[in-house]
């Protein structure tokens, strides 16, 4: 019961907010522009906490985030799928390194976090990496497009 409570209030946070900062790093690797990663609404009521290197960081705990960058249009097609792709991927590290790390935990409420933080993290990857625009019900996201739409748009050489 506690490693439940545990994933819902700090892995699942915590998750949303490495995924975001995947993608900053993903932009931060081609660009020198700005990235802010956003745990939270993305408005003036979330400030800024605490800045590293080109990365600002918009922290209120919330179970959603985004990463908004500066000058994402002077970026190549491969450097916007990389920015992109960075969130997805830090989704899928996340869930393998959980994973494997539960394979070697034999304590048990260890093991359920890290099987909560596993199950979450592929769910992240996949309905991120899935090309899709996100439905009206999903209130922080509803119309948006995912990464992996992002990512096919771009593949197809369509603007952003």
């Amino acid at each position: 019961m506690i490693s439940f409570i545990l994933v819902y209030l700090i892995g699942i946070p915590v998750s949303v907010l490495l995924h975001e900062l995947g993608h900053a790093i993903g932009f931060t690797l081609f660009s020198k522009g700005k990235s802010y990663v956003y745990l939270g609404a993305s408005n003036d009521k979330n400030k800024q906490n605490f800045r590293i290197g080109s990365v600002n960081f918009h922290i209120k705990w919330a179970y959603f985030g985004l990463c908004y960058v500066e000058s994402r249009n002077t970026l190549s097609r491969f450097q916007n799928i990389m920015f992109m792709a960075g969130g997805p991927i830090v989704s899928f590290l996340l869930f393998a390194g959980a994973y494997l790390t539960s394979l070697e935990v034999t304590y048990y409420e260890i093991n359920n976090f890290l099987n909560g933080i596993t199950y979450f993290n592929l769910i992240l990857f996949i309905f991120t990496s899935i090309p899709f625009i996100y439905p009206k019900w999903l209130k922080p996201y509803a119309g948006l497009p995912s990464d992996g739409y992002q990512i096919l748009t771009l593949i197809r050489g369509k603007s952003n």
